[in-house]
C-alpha cells in the first residue's frame, strides 16, 4: 500500500467531516426560530400612578357602635375586671381605687379622702360619658401616671356595656346619651370615595404602552 493512497484515504475523511460540519450548521441556521428579545414583545404589567393618601379624620364621640353597645348585663360582666379594687355598691368603702357608687356625673378625683394620684386631682372635669370612655380606654394616656394599673379596655363595646352598668349604679341615674353622630357616615364615605378613586386609576389602562 503507497503512501499515495493513504494520504488520499486521509483527504477523503477529512472532506467528509468538513462537509457534515458544514451541513450541520446550515441546517441549525435553517430551523432556528426567530424569537424576538422578551423585552422586545413582553408587557409590562406595572402600574405607575400616583395615590394620593387617604386621610381618616377622628370620629366623634360617641359612635353609633357605641350607643348600640349599651348593655347593663353585658356591664356586669366586663366589671369583674374592676372588682378586685372598686366597690359598686351604694354606700361601699374605697379600696385599692375608690369606691364607683354614683360615678357617672361624679367629679374627677372627687372622692373625699382618697389618695389620689397629682395629676387626677388636678385634671379637673367631671367623669361624664366620653371622659370615662377615653380613661377606660388607656388610663395611663388620660391621666398619665395614673395610679390605677390597668391596661383598659380595647373595645368600645366593653366601655359602653361598663359605662352603662355604671350608670344604673348611682342614686339617681343620669340620662342615656341617645344621639348619633353622622359624621362618621360622612368620614367613611369619604374614605371610600377616596380608596375607589385610587383604585380606578391604578387598574386605568395606559394608552401609551401594550396593545
Amino acid at each position: 500500500m503507497s503512501g499515495l493512497f493513504l494520504n488520499k484515504v486521509a483527504g477523503a475523511f477529512l472532506a467528509s467531516a468538513l462537509g457534515l460540519i458544514v451541513i450541520g450548521k446550515i441546517s441549525g441556521a435553517m430551523i432556528k426560530p426567530d424569537v424576538p428579545e422578551p423585552k422586545d414583545f413582553a408587557y409590562s404589567l406595572a402600574v405607575e400612578t400616583e395615590t394620593a393618601p387617604v386621610l381618616v379624620a377622628e370620629i366623634a364621640f360617641p359612635s353609633p357602635t357605641w350607643l348600640g353597645a349599651r348593655d347593663a348585663i353585658k356591664g356586669a360582666k366586663v366589671y369583674k375586671k374592676c372588682k378586685a379594687c372598686h366597690t359598686i355598691d351604694s354606700g361601699g368603702k374605697d379600696g385599692v381605687g375608690p369606691h364607683l357608687w354614683n360615678i357617672v356625673g361624679r367629679p374627677i378625683g372627687g372622692v373625699a379622702g382618697f389618695g389620689y394620684s397629682n395629676n387626677m386631682k388636678s385634671k379637673g372635669g367631671e367623669w361624664g360619658y366620653e371622659e370615662l370612655d377615653a380613661f377606660l380606654a388607656k388610663p395611663k394616656k388620660y391621666i398619665p401616671k395614673t395610679k390605677m394599673a390597668f391596661n383598659g379596655l380595647k373595645k368600645q363595646e366593653d366601655r359602653a356595656a361598663l359605662i352603662e352598668y355604671l350608670r344604673l349604679a348611682a342614686d339617681t341615674p343620669v340620662v342615656q346619651l341617645t344621639h348619633v353622630v353622622e359624621e362618621e357616615v360622612l368620614v367613611l364615605e369619604t374614605v371610600v370615595e377616596t380608596v375607589e378613586d385610587v383604585v380606578e386609576e391604578a387598574v386605568e389602562p395606559n394608552p401609551e404602552g401594550g396593545n
